[in-house]
C-alpha cells in the first residue's frame, strides 16, 4: 500500500490500485465524492478484510481513513 501523505486522493487511489495486483477488482476512482464507496471495496476484499481495516463510512476525511488503513494493508495484495 502507498502512504497517503503528500498525495491527492486521486493520486493515492491510482497508486493503491497499481500496487494491489488486482486493479480490475476495484476500478479507478474518478470522483472524489465517491471515495468511501471505493474504499469500502478494499475493506471487503481478501486478503484485506482479514486485517480488519477501518470502515471508510466512519470517516469524513479520506486522508484520515487512509492513514489508519494503509499500515494495516501494507504488504498485502
Amino acid at each position: 500500500m502507498i502512504d497517503p501523505r503528500g498525495l491527492t486522493l486521486l493520486q493515492w487511489a491510482d497508486a493503491v490500485i497499481l500496487s494491489n495486483g488486482d486493479a480490475w477488482s476495484f476500478g479507478k476512482l474518478k470522483d472524489e465524492a465517491d471515495w468511501q464507496f471505493w474504499a469500502a471495496g478494499f475493506v471487503r476484499a481478501q486478503p484485506f478484510a482479514q486485517r480488519n481495516p477501518p470502515n471508510p463510512y466512519q470517516f469524513n476525511d479520506w486522508r484520515e481513513w487512509a492513514m489508519r488503513a494503509y499500515p494495516m494493508l501494507q504488504g498485502q495484495g
